[in-house]
């Protein structure tokens, strides 16, 4: 009997024990550790590249912004590396003079517990002496931004002029400095936008300087693309017999278009359709001047046509309708 007690209470001191220690997550901390004691491999991309020269004299190219960096350790400190960032990657060229050179990152920062690599492990920069110059800028506006029946009359761009910093080499190159507007929207009114500066070689190949300002801004005036032409009435079908057509007078002469350049061109007069058919008297009419193709406005939109008549009598003597 007294076993069989002891038997029970050492059961229930064991299944209270278990339930204490996965009440309060003991065995998940023993697996945390152990898997953190453990090594791990992590790619830690993006991380900025700091760049060692005489920056006063000197202008650097072929030099990325940033690289990759492998780190193999500890898993604890692997992924507080990760985490925190708390490392730099530099390019030191304060001993190299004009010219091409290979070079070799270095990592500052990183626990000595951790082995790293370099994603590239080495690149190829170009040192050159510094040359500033400045150049005018040309907005470049796509004809597409334009909308339908609107022209382009004036562009400006602030500030006119740029200051360019670069290798001798690459200055001597430069052929355009253009501002690039990246909105697409349509344009029918006066707008400004900013827009980034590139400069450009002759085959206009992007060349590897520094543009301040990096960006301008652009204003762009626009107006309606229009062209005046004359409204000519034409007759269809016959008036009733002993009914003869005495004259037919409209409000207007004249009527504006708006639309494409290429469309307003090539047309010389607007015809507005008269139906003799429906006339038997003088007869006053309201009529739409009709929208050739490719032509967005029309002013005025419509047109008042009177139309005179006079009729033979019993007699045979014509008079007024």
């Amino acid at each position: 009997m007294l076993e069989t007690k002891w038997g029970l209470r050492i059961i229930s001191f064991i299944l209270a024990l278990v339930l204490y220690l996965s009440v309060n997550d003991i065995f998940n901390v023993f697996v945390t550790q152990e898997q953190l004691s453990g090594d791990d491999t992590v790619v830690i991309n993006d991380v900025p590249v700091e760049t060692i020269y005489d920056k006063k004299n000197l202008y650097l190219s072929g030099a990325p912004q940033s690289v990759n960096v492998k780190v193999t350790g500890p898993q604890a400190i692997v992924r507080k590396t990760e985490s925190m960032m708390d490392f730099s990657v530099k390019l030191d060229l304060s001993k190299d003079l004009v010219g091409d050179h290979k070079k070799n990152f270095q990592v500052e920062g990183l626990s000595d517990k951790l082995t790293y690599e370099v994603q590239p492990k080495t690149t190829n920069i170009t040192l050159a002496e510094k040359v500033s110059t400045t150049h005018a800028v040309e907005a470049e506006i796509n004809p597409s931004r334009l909308a339908t029946g609107y022209e382009l009359v004036e562009k400006q761009v602030d500030p006119t002029q740029v200051s360019i910093t670069g290798s001798s080499d690459e200055i001597a190159k430069i052929a355009y400095v253009k501002a690039t507007l990246s909105n697409r929207t349509k344009i029918s009114e006066t707008t400004t936008e900013e827009a980034e500066v590139g400069v450009f070689d002759s085959n206009l190949n992007k060349l590897d300087v520094t543009v301040k300002p990096a960006k301008v801004k652009v204003t762009m005036k626009v107006q309606p693309i229009s062209k005046v032409v004359k409204i000519v009435p034409v007759t269809k079908g016959t008036l009733p017999a002993g009914m003869t057509l005495k004259g037919i007078t409209l409000s207007d002469d004249e009527v504006e278009l708006q639309g494409k350049r290429s469309t307003l061109d090539g047309i010389g007069e607007i015809e507005v359709e008269v139906n003799l058919d429906t006339i038997n008297a003088d007869t006053t009419l309201d009529e739409k001047i009709p929208l050739p193709s490719d032509v967005s406005k029309v002013t005025p939109k419509q047109v008042t046509i009177k139309v005179d008549v006079t009729k033979k009598n019993n007699k045979g003597v014509l008079t007024d309708g």
